[in-house]
């Protein structure tokens, strides 16, 4: 150690040291590798998140969630189908990413009916069946608001649909208000609410200028201002469309605001394909909540029926348009033949709404509200739950569909048969001699040929899809084209035969066995006469319908597949007797008295026509 060393303070050897070691670890620092620039990482992501915005352009706004948060996935993604195994390896790494296989949407809140309107709700799906009709739809309203409330400032929008049909529900509403926002009163101060009342038709009708809260005005306004539309058109999505442009920047000076729009209605809307998209658009960006207050759709059904009784007591139900509930049809419209009266198999509901509104409701975290069901049978919501509605857009949808030739198929002939109605054959015939016997199954034949070349056009449109058939992953498409080959199969079956046996009666008609009877039925029968090619449709379409029972039980599907199983594909002749018209009791008479019994019952028929009233005037619902 150095003499100078020696003479420094003990602070400046320490001071020494420490500079000495400040200097190593200078050193060392400055000579490891130099790490990459962030402001080169930070241009790398801001690069791919624009690419990615860029390239699926299309869709990105159904990647956006209500809370506006890119990273969450949508109502409609959540019931995203699985694309097909057609697709290539690669194709199904791509889709997957893009749209993964999770759990069908059916996840909501359902409000508690009874007790504290705050408490915990349970989670069932974007179409709920209400308990208690639009008394217990109120309920669950009050506790939306209230929600909503808790979280900021308020605008509710009561948006009604303006037909005739609707006057009951819309006056039971009006009623309820008070009860609603006493209800929301009772848990903290209403002052940051606001309502509008609106209501549409062919047109809209903003029938509150200027947002209320007097709760007594709102109720005035529903029940004496709205205009009863009576074209039987039903704009609601442009109509909801311009409240949101109206209200998109309402006092955003005082902060921010939720918005809840509730659609009161018993149909699906016609101004879809226009406006379904920009609405919802419009909506996640202004952070709005649609939910509707409307009826299920009819399983596989464009037109649903709802009641209506005229200024005279009359009672009637009166054709709506009620669905269907998916975007695409897929199920073919046949008449059964050979049993009794399908009207209530024609208007089964699967507890879910209309696609468009559904989809509006649940893209913007809200959900349909189903207080009136169809008077048909119904089904297990649970069993259900598995066959939900697609609600993604339809040209995603349209993208899948056509890569799969099965989907593609069937879509087809499903609207092919909304456009061609079979009729229901005659299945009675008049024997009081052999001229009426063939006079009549000559009338019944006529529609025969055209009715055998539109099935023949539907099978061979649906089969050109059968090999992709097993490709299909969806449960709900699985058994629409199961049920439409079984039953298109069935038809052909049936009424080939049908055919062949009225030809067969022509040419030679049968005896009777019995002495009274004056009459011939053809009712089902095992034995199927039409030849081996016909048999061998015939097993075939009973394959395919026990398929559909077996794969799906408990669905409007089998119970369809069921009901055509319970009539067998052949036919036999059963004879009967009837009075002759007009002749009091009398089964059997001579060719000239047929005939005049006959002529006297046509024209008598033809006095009562002329004395009935004149048919109604139905509205225009």
């Amino acid at each position: 150690m150095t003499q100078a060393m020696k003479d420094m303070p003990a602070w400046g050897i320490s001071l020494v040291i420490n500079l000495s070691i400040l200097a190593i670890f200078h050193f060392v620092v400055y000579h490891r590798p130099a790490e990459l620039d962030k402001t080169s990482i930070t241009s790398i992501v801001d690069d791919s998140a624009h690419e990615e915005e860029l390239r699926f352009s299309e869709t990105a706004m159904d990647q956006v969630g209500t809370d506006g948060d890119a990273s969450s996935l949508t109502q409609s993604l959540s019931a995203a189908t699985v694309v097909g195994k057609e697709d290539t390896p690669l194709d199904e790494q791509v889709e997957e990413i893009l749209n993964p296989q999770i759990r069908p949407l059916t996840d909501s809140m359902v409000i508690e009916q009874q007790g504290d309107i705050s408490a915990s709700v349970d989670v069932k799906g974007s179409s709920e069946k209400i308990e208690r009709g639009v008394e217990g739809a109120m309920d669950r309203i009050a506790f939306e608001i209230r929600s909503s409330l808790r979280d900021r400032k308020t605008l509710v929008i009561w948006l009604f649909d303006a037909s005739s049909s609707l006057n009951e529900r819309r006056s039971a509403i009006a009623n309820r208000f008070d009860n609603v926002y006493r209800q929301v009163g009772e848990m903290g101060s209403t002052d940051a609410l606001y309502s509008v009342v609106a209501a549409y038709g062919s047109t809209p009708q903003l029938l509150t200028p200027e947002p209320l809260q007097d709760i007594k005005e709102l109720s005035t306004t529903v029940r004496e201002k709205i205009q009863e539309d009576k074209s039987g058109v039903e704009n609601v999505f442009g109509t909801a469309k311009l409240l949101l442009d109206k209200y998109r920047n309402w006092h955003k000076h005082k902060g921010p605001w939720n918005k809840l729009v509730f659609i009161v209605t018993d149909e699906r809307g016609d101004d879809a394909p226009q406006y379904l998209e920009e609405v919802i658009s419009l909506a996640k960006r202004s952070q709005t909540r649609f939910f509707t207050i409307g009826n299920a759709a009819i399983f596989g059904q464009q037109k649903g029926y709802v009641k209506w009784t005229y200024d005279d007591g009359f009672v009637d139900y009166l054709q709506v348009d009620q669905g269907p509930e998916s975007a695409f049809p897929d199920g073919v419209q046949l008449p059964f033949i050979g049993s009794q009266s399908d009207w209530r198999i024609k208007q089964m509901s699967a507890s879910y709404g209309p696609y468009a509104l559904t989809r509006l409701c649940a893209e913007t975290g809200g959900m349909f509200l189903i207080t009136q069901e169809s008077r048909g049978p119904k089904f297990d919501a649970a069993v259900m739950r598995e066959y939900s509605p697609d609600y993604r857009p339809v040209r995603v949808q349209a993208d899948e569909v056509k890569r799969n030739a099965a989907k593609a198929s069937l879509v087809t002939v499903a609207q092919m048969t909304y456009d061609d109605d079979l009729p229901v054959p005659d299945l009675t015939f008049r024997a009081y001699n052999d001229n009426i016997l063939r006079t009549d199954i000559g009338e019944a034949q006529k529609p025969v040929a055209e009715i055998d070349y539109k099935l023949r056009r539907f099978y061979e449109a649906l089969s050109a899809g059968k090999e992709d058939r097993d490709k299909i992953r969806e449960s709900r498409w699985q058994a629409a084209f199961d049920l439409a080959m079984g039953r298109i199969l069935a038809m052909r079956v049936r009424y080939f035969g049908y055919n062949q046996m009225l030809a067969n009666m022509k040419v030679s008609p049968k005896s009777f066995e019995k002495e009274d009877s004056n009459m011939w039925r053809l009712v089902p029968d095992d034995d199927i006469l039409s030849g081996p090619e016909m048999r061998k449709a015939a097993a075939t379409a009973q394959e395919y319908l026990k398929r559909v029972i077996d794969d799906h039980p408990g669905t409007p599907w089998a119970l369809l597949a069921e009901r055509e199983l319970s009539s067998k594909l052949g036919w036999s002749w059963h004879e009967f007797s009837q009075p002759i018209p007009g002749s009091d009791g009398v089964t059997r008479a001579s060719d000239e008295e047929v005939a005049r019994l006959l002529l006297a019952e046509e024209e008598r028929r033809q006095m009562e026509r002329k004395k009935a009233s004149k048919p109604r005037d139905k509205p225009k619902l």
